[in-house]
């Protein structure tokens, strides 16, 4: 008898592209004015310019999911990793993120 194992980690199904999403916030401490942000793993995205360096606290929207947020549109600069733990306290630079696990 043959002995097959299937991952019951599978996220999504083959082909699909997996994603995440995270929400951002015009305060500290997860307050003000908010909105929610996604995208595909890996792939940049712009937080468009009503939030560009306008972010100040952020978190993701579950416990697994991570995200960078960088300090250029472009991913590039300096970043940071959120989760759904959250970073309460961020200064004037984001401007571009990139989902790294959904």
């Amino acid at each position: 008898m043959a002995v097959t194992a299937q991952s019951t980690y599978a996220l999504t199904p083959p082909g699909a592209q997996a994603s995440g999403s995270w929400r951002a916030f015009s305060q500290s401490n997860y307050t003000g004015l908010d909105t929610t942000f996604s995208g595909d793993v890996g792939q940049c995205r712009y937080v468009g310019d009503n939030w560009n360096d306008k972010v100040r606290s952020a978190k993701s929207s579950s416990a697994t999911t991570r995200v960078e947020l960088w300090e250029h549109s472009n991913c590039t600069g300096y970043a940071i990793t959120i989760d759904g733990s959250g970073y309460y306290n961020i200064g004037a630079w984001v401007s571009g993120y990139k989902v790294t696990a959904p």
